[in-house]
């Protein structure tokens, strides 16, 4: 029940992104459950590349790398079918990709 529980709320999600898309480009949406404020939030890419700079300058290879992924898959992703979400927790931030379409094949909406 918890999976399906998920699944719906990243189908939702989906919905935001493509919102998120259409007004400020291509770029993913942030969850960061841990911080006190900004817990989700829209990052473009140009505000991406930033975010690169800035981990580069201060030696946070890890999350550079994660950032320079992101950046990749977003120019390339088609909105209607893709939503992209970086999950940033205590320990690390990982990139994932939502695909609407397979969950709408098996009758998940």
């Amino acid at each position: 029940m918890l999976d399906l529980v998920v699944e719906r709320i990243l189908f939702d999600m989906s919905d935001f992104y493509q919102k998120f898309f259409a007004i400020e480009g291509p770029g993913v949406v942030v969850y960061a459950p841990k911080s006190e404020e900004h817990s989700m939030f829209y990052l473009n890419t140009q505000q991406m590349i930033d975010a690169v700079n800035d981990f580069s300058n201060r030696q946070m290879d890890e999350m550079a790398d994660v950032m320079r992924k992101a950046i990749a898959r977003a120019e390339s992703a088609d909105p209607t079918k893709v939503s992209l979400f970086l999950i940033q927790d205590e320990e690390s931030t990982s990139l994932y990709e939502f695909k609407k379409e397979e969950f709408e094949s098996i009758g998940i909406i």
